[in-house]
């Protein structure tokens, strides 16, 4: 496992720099960001309706605190380095709270499982899919007991988890539902606050140092984890997978 700290030019950053190959995701591939494509046939659970790309209607205006969250959270960035355009890719928004980045995810074009563990949180979420006007195969919203990540066997290809790590109890536990859940790579992305004070977030003594999420992340199985502190100010990216095999055959490991 390696760690990432130095800025890395371009639109986003070149975590995943060769073509990549899954049985499931079909063909994976590079612009100048991730790019993911996967083919609308297997992959669509029986029953579901195939996914259709991202919501066309006109959304209702934020919450007054998302303009604010825009401004320090930088969504946009997390949202380059998952890929950016996230066309017929299936994400799970874990710890989904407010449904703010199950949004943007949303706009992405993704398909979005929104995961909650508390009734209210469930009901907000099912009146702004209302209000907006999202259909039931974008974003399905699942209530989960605490410690359950809400997903089926191989459900979803990519998992978002934003500043909710340190209150996960069980985290061996918890990871290893979670994995079990994801396709091939197993791709997870986690943004969590840096290991000092600042402005947002808990306070410091409250953070978990670099060295010990990925390890910890090692321990339940995900192969390459990478962490990036230069990306959004104060706030830390880390991503974990599997290894991906360049679409030769030869086995080329991903350079993170």
């Amino acid at each position: 496992m390696e760690d990432e700290t130095a800025p890395v030019s371009g639109v986003g950053l070149p975590y995943f720099r060769t073509m990549l190959k899954s049985p499931v995701l079909g063909l994976l591939a590079l612009s100048t960001s991730l790019l993911l494509a996967c083919n609308s046939g297997s992959d669509t659970p029986e029953g579901q309706p195939a996914p259709t790309g991202p919501v066309t209607n006109t959304p209702a205006p934020a919450p007054d605190a998302w303009a604010e969250r825009d401004r320090w959270q930088q969504p946009q960035q997390l949202i380059d380095m998952m890929g950016g355009t996230l066309l017929n890719i299936t994400v799970v928004d874990l710890f989904a709270e407010d449904g703010y980045f199950t949004m943007k995810l949303l706009d992405a074009g993704a398909d979005v499982i929104a995961v909650v563990n508390e009734p209210a949180k469930a009901g907000r979420l099912e009146a702004l899919k209302k209000e907006r006007g999202i259909p039931d195969d974008r974003l399905r919203i699942r209530l989960v007991p605490v410690g359950d990540p809400g997903l089926a066997p191989e459900e979803a290809d990519m998992a978002l988890i934003t500043h909710r790590y340190g209150s996960i109890g069980d985290k061996e536990g918890y990871f290893k539902l979670l994995r079990r859940g994801l396709r091939y790579p197993k791709l997870l992305f986690m943004l969590e606050w840096p290991q000092k004070t600042t402005a947002m977030g808990p306070p410091a003594a409250e953070r978990l140092a670099p060295e010990y999420v990925m390890e910890s992340l090692g321990s339940v199985g995900f192969t390459d984890v990478s962490f990036n502190a230069a990306v959004i100010p104060e706030q830390v990216i880390y991503v974990a997978h599997d290894p991906m095999d360049d679409m030769s055959g030869e086995g080329t490991e991903v350079q993170m």
